[in-house]
């Protein structure tokens, strides 16, 4: 079974994916509508890779108050 990644990783790629979306985006004559759509698409799944990245801090903090707490 592989390991379930983290989600810093899962943040890494979410951006990396809404990075290669805007590379991708076409040049020269295209309707606005297709950039909107496409930039619309990005800022998306850029939040997403963001509510991952907030997930992740979650996590740490988590873990750290409990190392923190008196037994």
């Amino acid at each position: 079974m592989a390991a379930v990644p983290s989600y810093r990783e899962l943040a890494q790629r979410t951006l990396g994916q809404a990075a290669s979306d805007l590379n991708a985006m076409p040049q020269g004559q295209v309707a606005s509508a297709e950039i909107q759509a496409r930039a619309a698409k990005a800022q998306a799944i850029a939040t997403v890779a963001v509510a991952q990245a907030l997930l992740e801090i979650g996590d740490v903090l988590r873990e750290n108050l409990k190392r923190e707490e008196p037994q």
